[in-house]
């Protein structure tokens, strides 16, 4: 369940920890949590998570792209995972889905910018890979994850293969657009919380709050909603 600004949390983008902010080139993080089709109401739930925080709507739905080779030579992989990906890109500016890539700052993809991707090994003997992540905005009241996920899906499975090249496909996810800029709602979050609790106990109570200058994290409230939160302690005690 966390985001990686924008993007990689993980090549595979499943289920895990809450992820720290960290600088990156277009400052979008990837958030990721338990499958939306989940009836539980609390199938997003971390029990390490703050119980206080903020939660807004995604900017994106995320999806990761593996384009791949198993040809035997390494040179014939490269030209034909290359080539895929060239249709990937050209596809993907025809039907109106943006691509981004990158191993530490995610970029704009394209097929001037391509060839400086990382190719790693697919997982098996002879096989290279190209990760790669498509993404859709979060637009509307009715925006869902699965309708997004079947358009991703049909349009992975329209590319052109070329010799032994083949597309695989991950686990839709949200993304949000620069999280430190929300920093200050968590605090406000956490500052009116605190009073709250505090005026519990009459007008001669205070709050101290300790460890709003900790890290910011991040995680999936819901199909559409990111719960960012600062990790923190508060001590009602009198004034």
């Amino acid at each position: 369940m966390k985001f990686a600004k924008f993007l990689l949390g993980g090549a595979a983008i499943a289920m895990a920890l809450p992820m720290p902010a960290f600088a990156q080139d277009e400052n979008v993080v990837v958030v990721t949590g338990s499958r939306s089709d989940r009836s539980s109401n609390f199938q997003y739930y971390d029990d390490s998570q703050s119980a206080i925080g903020f939660t807004r709507k995604a900017d994106y739905f995320v999806k990761p792209i593996y384009v791949n080779s198993d040809s035997r030579g390494a040179d014939l992989r490269r030209d034909e995972l290359f080539s895929m990906l060239r249709a990937t890109i050209e596809q993907a500016g025809r039907e109106g889905i943006s691509l981004i890539a990158g191993d530490y700052g995610l970029r704009k993809l394209t097929v001037d910018n391509m060839e400086k991707l990382t190719v790693r090994s697919g997982g098996r003997p002879d096989t290279s890979q190209v990760t790669i992540y498509a993404r859709l905005p979060v637009a509307g009241d009715d925006a869902r994850a699965s309708l997004a996920n079947e358009r991703i899906e049909t349009f992975a499975k329209s590319i052109p293969v070329t010799g032994r090249s083949f597309i695989q496909t991950g686990s839709i996810s949200l993304a949000i657009d620069d999280p430190d800029q929300y920093r200050i709602d968590v605090v406000r979050s956490v500052a009116t919380e605190s009073r709250r609790y505090a005026s519990l106990f009459g007008s001669d109570y205070g709050v101290e709050i300790r460890g709003l200058d900790s890290e910011l994290f991040w995680q999936q409230a819901s199909e559409t909603e990111v719960f960012l939160y600062i990790k923190h302690s508060f001590v009602v005690s009198p004034k």
